[in-house]
């Protein structure tokens, strides 16, 4: 995707222990839940943090047994 096809959310605010909440339609889209790996990565120019999924989930097994 070039950068003028970006769709922008937010903006979001980290909050005192550093986390920032995933907007509600990126999640669908990308079919991820709680337990759902992440990597990040920074650009190569410094501006941008990336963020793709592992793929991987790793679920506690009370979120296992709720299923």
């Amino acid at each position: 995707m070039a950068a003028d096809e970006v769709v922008w959310h937010g903006p979001r605010t980290l909050t005192k222990v550093r986390q920032v909440c995933i907007p509600l339609e990126l999640l669908r889209a990308l079919s991820l839940d709680a337990g759902s790996e992440l990597q990040f990565a920074l650009s190569l120019d410094g501006n941008e943090i990336r963020v793709r999924p592992t793929g991987r989930s790793r679920m506690s097994h009370d979120q296992q047994e709720a299923r």
